[in-house]
């Protein structure tokens, strides 16, 4: 059945009522330094949320004003049973680090982060079945150089074989970047041959990317980490990283596509 959402998010999310103010508001952030803070109205019913690259946006905003006026209002919200995909690709297209997390009668349960999604990184689940598609996803969003080798090594454990590259470029190259920097890593790896064929699927994975990329962030170069597993006559690929003119100020997204090889 695979990991879900219930498995790996926090249970006990930070939250405030709406009416506090943003002073405490951010006192909460220097002390506390949370992924996400959950807006409660005076019924304890969740009415908004606040993530720290949002409140870095926020200006002309006095102590004194109820966090209800800076909150973020409209949001997506994730069901525990949801897979990690499922998740991530929410969290995507939703461009915000965090999401609050619901169960079947819509009660808030928890909230769940990119880190969440990564977090097992430090655990084993061998007993959880990998495929190409989570495979791809736990690779693209490696921070460090020893979580890139746990999952290069549990992938080829797993039947598949695998590869990693950055990307880095402005709006109009980045396509072309993408495609050539993915079909050289795979090759260089082992995970396609030199074949038109093959990298004719390396190609058209990408171009599920690219126009995921082209739809949310139009007109925007940026700069990704790509990850490619190949396994049972499928593969898939993936990019996790920014979009933007400031890179580093932009949200973190992850993209994927596949093709049959």
């Amino acid at each position: 059945m695979g990991i879900r959402v219930k498995d790996i998010m926090d249970s006990k999310p930070i939250t405030v009522d709406e009416s506090q103010t943003v002073f405490s508001l951010r006192e909460l952030l220097i002390l506390r330094q949370p992924e996400c803070i959950l807006v409660l109205d005076k019924a304890k019913k969740l009415v908004g949320l606040l993530t720290p690259s949002h409140m870095a946006t926020v200006s002309n905003v006095e102590a004194d004003e109820p966090i209800g006026k800076v909150m973020i209002r409209h949001f997506k919200r994730i069901n525990e049973n949801m897979t990690i995909r499922e998740a991530a690709s929410l969290l995507s297209a939703s461009e915000l680090e965090a999401l609050p997390v619901i169960d079947n009668a819509e009660n808030l349960v928890g909230v769940v982060t990119y880190k969440d999604i990564v977090k097992d990184l430090v655990e084993d689940h061998s007993e959880q079945r990998l495929t190409p598609e989570s495979a791809v996803v736990y690779l693209a969003m490696t921070k460090d150089p020893e979580s890139e080798e746990y999952w290069l090594q549990k992938v080829q454990t797993s039947g598949f074989r695998a590869a990693i590259t950055q990307v880095g470029a402005t709006a109009e190259k980045l396509p072309i970047k993408l495609r050539e920097a993915t079909i050289v890593a795979a090759i260089a790896r082992s995970v396609i041959r030199e074949d038109p064929r093959e990298k004719f699927s390396v190609s058209n994975a990408v171009r599920d990317i690219y126009a995921q990329l082209s739809i949310i962030n139009p007109g925007l170069g940026g700069g990704f980490k790509v990850a490619i597993v190949r396994g049972e006559g499928r593969i898939a690929v993936a990019a996790f990283g920014r979009c933007g003119h400031a890179l580093a100020n932009g949200n973190e997204q992850i993209f994927m596509g596949g093709n049959i090889i």
